[in-house]
Order: C-alpha cells, then sequence, then structure tokens
C-alpha cells in the first residue's frame, strides 16, 4: 500500500470528500478564464498525475499501470480484430501514447488527438509519424476527425459537463465509441459537475453516466468490455457504445 493510500484509509471519509471539494473549487477559480489548452498544459507542466523524468510528461497510473493498461488493451484487441473490416480508429485525449501505441496495430488509420501542443510535439518525435496521425485538438469546440470508432479513456472524466455535453454531440458520426472512465467501485451519483482540470469525480462519490441527463446520449447497445481495480481506490471501467 502506497503513503498515499495508507493516509487515506485512517482519514474519515467526510473530511476526504470536504478536501477534495475544496480541490476542486481552487480549481475552478484558478481557471476560471483559461482554455482547456491552457489548463492542461499547466497540469502536465506541474506533474499532478505524474512526474515521468525521461520525457516530461506522464498521463498518470491509468497511462501507466500495467495491470490497468494491459486487460484495456487486450479488451480492445479483442474488440477491433472482431470487426469484419479493419477500423479506423481516432483517440481523443491520447495523453503519452503510452496505451494508444499498444492499441495501434489493430487498426487501419490511426488519428491520436490531445489539447496540449507540447505533448502532441513530444509524440511525434517518439513515434513514426508515417504510423500516427497527431493533432492537437480540443475534443469539446473542434471538429472532430472522421473515423470508424472513438476512444476517449479517462479524458471525460476531467471534464466540465458544459465540456462534455459538446463531445456528446459529436461522436454520433462513428460506429462506436469505447469511453474509459474512474469510478467508485460501489453505488454513484452520476454526473456530478466539476470544472474541467486535473481532478476527477470519483473524490466526491461521482462519475460519469453518459445515458443520464445532462448527457441522454442516444446509442443502439451498450456493453462493459474492461473492469479492473484502481490503485487509487475504485475501478477504472470500459465501456462499449454502438452508435449506429
Amino acid at each position: 500500500m502506497s503513503l498515499k493510500s495508507a493516509a487515506k484509509a485512517v482519514v474519515p471519509q467526510s473530511l476526504l470528500v470536504a478536501r477534495r471539494k475544496f480541490l476542486l473549487r481552487r480549481t475552478e477559480r484558478r481557471f476560471r478564464d483559461a482554455s482547456n489548452a491552457e489548463i492542461f498544459s499547466t497540469v502536465y507542466e506541474r506533474a499532478h498525475w505524474g512526474a515521468d523524468a525521461g520525457q516530461g510528461f506522464d498521463s498518470g497510473d491509468g497511462s501507466r499501470d500495467p495491470a490497468v493498461v494491459g486487460p484495456y488493451v487486450e479488451a480492445l484487441r479483442t474488440f477491433l480484430t472482431s470487426l469484419a473490416v479493419k477500423p479506423d480508429v481516432v483517440d481523443l485525449g491520447c495523453g503519452d501514447f503510452n496505451v494508444g501505441r499498444q492499441v495501434r496495430p489493430y487498426a487501419a488509420g490511426y488519428i491520436a488527438c490531445d489539447v496540449v501542443p507540447a505533448l502532441i510535439e513530444r509524440n511525434r518525435t517518439l513515434t513514426d509519424a508515417a504510423d500516427v496521425d497527431f493533432r492537437v485538438l480540443d475534443i469539446a469546440r473542434d471538429p472532430l476527425p472522421a473515423g470508424d470508432v472513438v476512444t476517449i479513456r479517462q479524458v471525460l472524466q476531467h471534464l466540465s459537463n458544459a465540456d462534455i455535453t459538446q463531445v456528446v454531440g459529436k461522436i454520433a458520426q462513428y460506429r462506436y465509441a469505447i469511453i474509459t472512465d474512474h469510478q467508485p467501485a460501489g453505488g454513484f451519483t452520476p454526473n456530478v459537475d466539476i470544472p474541467s482540470g486535473p481532478h476527477i469525480r470519483v473524490g466526491i462519490g461521482s462519475a460519469l453516466d453518459l445515458a443520464a441527463p445532462p448527457f441522454s446520449m442516444p446509442f443502439a447497445e451498450v456493453r462493459e468490455l474492461c473492469l479492473v481495480p484502481s490503485s487509487e481506490g475504485g475501478v477504472i471501467r470500459t465501456t462499449l457504445y454502438r452508435l449506429s
């Protein structure tokens, strides 16, 4: 057990929730007039999710922990290779690309997008540019690239409800959406609003339910692809939505 996890185990839950709500309010004040590019550039610059001394960008345990990444990659391999035609994949919020590079072999074309310009440039220098189309993109405000399958892995959990609503309104263009969210292990209050930034809903007993208001995302079919425990508590759930 990490020192952080041990501390959580002895601190009353009410105090933990109060602290998380305070951090959310502070984030809202700090980034009130900032763009998503500015917000998440600062998140990486200050190593909110971790510090990769080798490359300077780290998307956190969700991108690095083999116990989390391995089952996810295997679930996507199984699904993508089950399709009659190898699909074009659009990776929204590709982060440090540690996960995307492992999914890439199972796609025909692969477009990897992130809102942080320096992160995309770093990814280009470490990846075969002919094999992956890296793009700087604010998924809430910019048009989304064409493709068959969209993956959004532990990204929406960092966005406000207003930003998520914008994303949900645009992903109907894809055949499938594969969305991963960090959630409490038991029941939760869906879709509590938070400011876009480094924190997530799980700390205040919430998580995403895209079928529920205010999103009410339409889909033809939904099923769970992958569920793994998180070292930070709770579970990381990957859900497949057939959109058309």
